[in-house]
C-alpha cells in the first residue's frame, strides 16, 4: 500500500516584492509552498516594466 503525500497545494497571494531593476517596492502575486515563497513567473514591474522573476519577497503575512 502506498502512502499518500501530505503536501499542501501551493497558495497564491498578493504581497510586497523588491524590484531589482528600479529598486522600488511593488505589489506582485507570490506563490507559497511549505517553506518557500517566490514571485509568480511572467509578471512585470508596474513602475519600470521589467520582469519580476528575480524579485525578492519582502513581506508575507501568514497565520501560525
Amino acid at each position: 500500500m502506498k502512502l499518500q503525500s501530505m503536501a499542501r497545494p501551493a497558495a497564491e497571494v498578493t504581497t510586497s516584492v523588491h524590484c531589482p531593476i528600479c529598486t522600488h517596492t511593488v505589489e506582485a502575486r507570490v506563490i507559497t509552498t511549505r517553506k518557500r515563497s517566490f514571485v509568480k513567473p511572467g509578471q512585470k514591474c508596474p513602475r519600470c516594466n521589467s520582469s519580476l522573476d528575480a524579485a525578492y519577497v519582502l513581506h508575507y503575512d501568514r497565520a501560525a
